[in-house]
This record gives C-alpha cells, sequence and structure tokens, in this order.
C-alpha cells in the first residue's frame, strides 16, 4: 500500500495554496482600502490586541506608519496563523486516516499472515487510487505485497495492467526492477534479462539504488555466478532500507552454503536476528535455518562415517 504522506502529498499543497492566497488577500484588501482596523475590531473586538510599538531600532526611527498599524499588523498575523493552524489540522487528520488504513492492514498481516482478507484491503485502496495520479504507484506496491505472498500471477497481472505513461523516470526504473525480480523468483533467468534491456534506458539511471544492486546480486546467483553474487549481496548489508538488507543478508546465507561456509552462515543468522521483518522474510529465515541445521548434519554424519572408517581400516 502507498506510503500515507504520498497520498496525502496534494492535499497539503492545496492547503498551502489556499493559506497563501487568503493571506495575500486578507493584506492586499487591507492595503487598497477595501477594509480597515476599525471595521473588523468593530465586528470581531476580541481580535483587538491594543499592542503599540515606539521608539527606534539601531538609532532608526521606527516608520510612522508602522507604529499607528503595528497592533493591527498583530491581528492579521494572528489570523493568518490560525488559518495555517487550522490547515495543519486538516492536514494531519486525513494523514492519520490513511496511516490507520496502512496499520490496519499491516495488523491484519500479523495476524494472518498473506490472506485474503489481507489482500482484500490492498485491492480495496487500489480500486480507490485506480485511475488517479497515485494509482500506478499504488500499483507497485501492490504487485510487491504479491510478490511478498508468493502470488506470483497475481503480481504479474498487476504489473501488465499499469500504465507506464503515468510514470516518471524513477517509476520506471521500479517497475522494471519489480518485473526482473519477480522473473528471478520463479526462475525464469531468460525474461529477467529480457526485461533488464527494455529497462536500461531507466534503470541505468538507478543502478546505485539498493533494490537494483539487490537484482543484480540475484541474477548473478540464478547464472551460477556464487562468488559474484556474494559481492553484491556483503555490499548491501548496511543499506538504509532494512528490507534489501534483511534480503541481501538472506541471500547472502545461501550463497554461503553454496560455497561450504556454514560457519559464514551462522555468524550472519544470528547478526540478522535483531532486525524488524516481514513475514514473508521471517518464513525464509525459518527455512534458511533448516538449511544450515541439515548442512551441520550431514557434516556430522560424514565425519562418524570418517571415523567409522579410519576404526575399521586394518592395523599396518
Amino acid at each position: 500500500m502507498i506510503k500515507s504522506r504520498l497520498e496525502a502529498k496534494a492535499l497539503r499543497i492545496w492547503l498551502f495554496c489556499i493559506v497563501f492566497f487568503a493571506a495575500a488577500i486578507l493584506i492586499t484588501a487591507w492595503l487598497i482600502g477595501f477594509y480597515s482596523a476599525s471595521g473588523v475590531y468593530r465586528w470581531l473586538p476580541f481580535l483587538n490586541f491594543k499592542l503599540s510599538l515606539s521608539g527606534s531600532i539601531f538609532g532608526q526611527e521606527i516608520p510612522e506608519w508602522l507604529t499607528e498599524n503595528f497592533s493591527f499588523i498583530c491581528t492579521l498575523a494572528a489570523v493568518i496563523g490560525f488559518m495555517a493552524l487550522f490547515a495543519h489540522i486538516v492536514y494531519v487528520t486525513v494523514l492519520n486516516i490513511y496511516r490507520a488504513q496502512r496499520r490496519k492492514a499491516a495488523k491484519v498481516l500479523r495476524r494472518t499472515g498473506y490472506s485474503k482478507e489481507y489482500y482484500e484491503l490492498l485491492e480495496r485502496k487500489r480500486r480507490k487510487l485506480s485511475g488517479g495520479t497515485l494509482g500506478a504507484k499504488n500499483d507497485l506496491c501492490i504487485a510487491k505485497a504479491y510478490c511478498d505472498g508468493r502470488r506470483y500471477d497475481d503480481a504479474f497481472s498487476v504489473l501488465r495492467d499499469i500504465d507506464l505513461n503515468r510514470f516518471d523516470a524513477k517509476m520506471a526504473a521500479e517497475y522494471y526492477n519489480l518485473y526482473t525480480y519477480l522473473f528471478l523468483l520463479t526462475g525464469d533467468t531468460e525474461s529477467a534479462r529480457s526485461t533488464i534491456e527494455l529497462g536500461e534506458p531507466f534503470c541505468s539511471k538507478y543502478s546505485d539504488r539498493p533494490e537494483q544492486r539487490l537484482t543484480a546480486a540475484l541474477l548473478k546467483y540464478a547464472d551460477g555466478d556464487y562468488e559474484g553474487a556474494r559481492d553484491g549481496f556483503r555490499g548491501l548489508l548496511n543499506c538504509k532500507p532494512t528490507e534489501v538488507r534483511v534480503w541481501a543478508g538472506l541471500y547472502l546465507g545461501l550463497v554461503y552454503l553454496r560455497l561450504g561456509k556454514k560457519e559464514h552462515t551462522r555468524k550472519l543468522v544470528t547478526a540478522l536476528g535483531k532486525y524488524k521483518k516481514t513475514p514473508r522474510q521471517s518464513e525464509d529465515m525459518l527455512k534458511l535455518l533448516k538449511k544450515l541445521e541439515t548442512a551441520y548434519a550431514l557434516e556430522a554424519e560424514e565425519q562418524a562415517a570418517e571415523q567409522q572408517a579410519a576404526a575399521d581400516a586394518p592395523a599396518m
């Protein structure tokens, strides 16, 4: 589901514009004499702060127009400040409504996992934003959620329905990178390479983004280049997005197992334990632990067999 601040961004801009133009109208109307301070105080006496200003500033006499109108200038400032505060309250209220929707989806995800109820909440948001300026961006989030739940066919379906004309270069790079990532997860490396070629004009501009570096390392892993994959995943262990950092660590653990470095995998799993993980990552962490246990068990069996063979060997 799209981030709450991004969903509420348009409202924030509109509210800022409304407050700005209202303030400009109030000040301009007063300066051209459309209304006067006495008229305002007659109808709204509580706005008359009865403030005064006199003297000099840094040796310069304060202009007469400022001393005469100082109290009303403070009144205008208070009115404008109140409008800005009201606009901010409206923005925060709407923002919290959007946040509540995200929290509800996260709560359902924790309680039921990648269930029908969870995806119904996401699809409801998708229908609401469909056709709007944020619809395509939200669709990327929905496709990623389907990917996390291993519902790859649904993820591909969402991506195919996205109108690329609504994307800027950065969003197009995210789109092609997610498409490539999905192909790699489903074992279709040829389609993954084709998608990389299609998205190259966009992805090349954002090749340093952690998500794209993760996909590039995963492609090396799929091609059997475990040394290259190891270097790629290891370079992401300190990246800022925690989710990408955890995925890099999990994939790196698999690489270490492939290279026969079980102790490296064990230390890595211990380090990853302190990070907050998505339900999908928690599931894959358990799978990695089971693979590690199996590797240690096989090693123990091999050692026992070697010892038994040595014991059974005839003395020279």
